[in-house]
């Protein structure tokens, strides 16, 4: 048990039973599952209770479920609410139950429960606390196999470059992002910005973004700029499960995570494309696509020191790339900050609903709804999308 983290004259609560129970919080369900000696499993991340539940019967098979909380355990669970709202709480008086982690494991575990709200640290200087300079991986699978996050903070463990890397939680990374957005971190100080921004002028977005929190739209480590422009091709007009499945047998037609490159795809018979699943069409527009990168028509590279007016002049002379699909590059590939896509019917779809206009928006109700957004139209945008994807309209 991870006993000795408190602050110095704080008593640690004492349990005194077994069980397990769920509850709900500001970020949906939350699983606890609790011995004499502490708490020894915590689950969020699940849609619904039921799934929540799930996991720890799963678990923690030898713990009932227990309906009525005893006081130490209705203080744990008031507690935890209160820091998913954002009141500050280093949680350190509750005990964990960590007894069939290995000694390393609850050192590392007990060092991170002193980073308070607000703060993070890094896989790397986790691991030199815990007196194994160099061992950042190994402090990684530690996280990763975290029975209790939250109450031990894995989600305030980041990459040496900031990036989120993974959670121990059925929430993965964003739900690790929303964590510590919650506490008040800002991991971009641009993007903090623009959300403050869109915080004081518009109610709406800003009641959205309570519910989702943090603006995500380009990964930590996104993609090669070729990889998104041909997933980009593959999945117009398709379902997601169908682009997903089509780009999955481009991928596989080479070894290694990425689609062929653009010199093996005009190596390939056009047939070998079309088994894949691609429309002819499609064939021709990757194969365009593939033709102007390869022979430095289109400097990719060189597109992260454009205008954005130059980036979408850039990208519409590729065959099967519209303006459409330059604002998605611009957006979700190379972070710029004030696009809005005026076309994207979800856009026009959830403007509609978040301000009481008709089925769509037109674009130029769009334009005017989000000019007070600028600079940061971009964040408007995702924030809408978000709202439909959430059902938090």
């Amino acid at each position: 048990m991870i006993n000795s983290a408190a602050r110095k004259g704080t008593q640690m609560l004492k349990f005194t039973s077994k069980g397990w129970s769920v509850f709900i919080s500001p970020v949906g369900p939350v699983g606890l599952a609790w011995t004499r000696s502490g708490v020894c499993r915590l689950v969020v991340g699940h849609p619904d209770a039921d799934e929540a539940a799930g996991e720890l019967r799963i678990a923690c098979p030898g713990l009932p479920e227990v309906k009525k909380l005893p006081s130490p355990l209705a203080e744990t669970r008031e507690r935890i609410r209160g820091l998913l709202r954002g009141k500050p709480d280093d949680l350190q008086d509750i005990p964990v139950d960590l007894t069939e982690n290995s000694e390393f494991s609850r050192k590392v575990l007990r060092i991170l429960r002193r980073v308070k709200p607000g703060r993070v640290i890094t896989y790397g200087q986790l691991a030199a606390k815990a007196g194994k300079p160099g061992a950042a991986r190994a402090v990684g699978r530690i996280m990763g196999a975290n029975p209790v996050p939250i109450i031990v903070p894995c989600h305030r463990c980041l990459g040496a470059d900031g990036s989120l890397t993974g959670f121990s939680a059925s929430g993965g990374t964003g739900l690790k992002a929303r964590l510590l957005f919650i506490e008040g971190y800002e991991r971009d100080p641009e993007h903090a910005r623009g959300i403050r921004h869109l915080q004081k002028v518009d109610p709406q977005i800003r009641r959205v973004i309570a519910k989702v929190g943090p603006y995500l739209a380009r990964p930590d480590k996104p993609r090669p700029a070729y990889d998104t422009l041909v997933r980009a091709i593959v999945h117009q007009q398709l379902s997601v499960k169908a682009g997903q499945t089509i780009a999955g047998r481009v991928r596989d037609l080479t070894p290694g995570p990425n689609f062929p490159s653009p010199a093996q795809v005009l190596e390939f018979p056009p047939e070998t494309l079309r088994a894949c699943g691609l429309s002819r069409a499609k064939v021709g527009f990757v194969r365009d696509l593939a033709a102007r990168v390869d022979d430095g028509r289109l400097k990719l590279n060189a597109l992260k020191r454009r205008t954005d007016d130059e980036v979408i002049a850039e990208l519409i002379k590729v065959k099967g790339i519209g303006v459409w699909s330059a604002h998605m590059h611009l957006i979700f590939h190379l972070d710029r900050l004030d696009v809005l896509a005026v076309g994207d019917l979800g856009l026009r779809m959830g403007a509609a609903k978040l301000y009481g206009l008709e089925e769509y928006a037109t674009p130029a109700e769009l334009t005017e709804i989000a000019e007070p957004w600028r600079p940061y139209r971009s964040m408007g945008a995702y924030y809408l999308w978000r709202a439909l994807d959430s059902g938090g309209i």
